[in-house]
């Protein structure tokens, strides 16, 4: 007759172990806080967290942007009605390393 560990005790096992954690009733994978896989992931997250931290936006638009450098120098700009009037979206590419360039498509 097999015997089972007790549950507080598994997770205390892997809970030890750091990369499978006890969620809503089932056992997940996670990338434990000193994996350097995180390290990889880290810079996605802030990233996303910044833009939607500078998103402006209201019932029927929005608009925001980012930049592909840290120097804000060559970006895209996203735009639903929020700098025109009316229901235009706008997907604008800019580039100010040599001088002023943007391309901008309408939808």
């Amino acid at each position: 007759m097999e015997k089972e560990l007790p549950h507080y005790l598994v997770n205390i096992i892997l809970d030890y172990d750091g990369r499978i954690k006890y969620k809503r009733g089932k056992y997940v994978n996670i990338i434990h806080k000193y994996d350097f896989r995180y390290d990889i992931i880290k810079q996605l997250i802030d990233k996303k967290l910044a833009i939607i931290k500078h998103t402006d936006m209201d019932e029927l638009r929005f608009y925001f942007e980012f930049s592909f450098n840290n120097k804000f120098q060559m970006g895209l700009c996203y735009d639903y009605g929020w700098s025109r009037n009316d229901t235009t979206f706008e997907i604008c590419f800019y580039n100010f390393k040599e001088g002023i360039q943007q391309i901008r498509t309408y939808i």
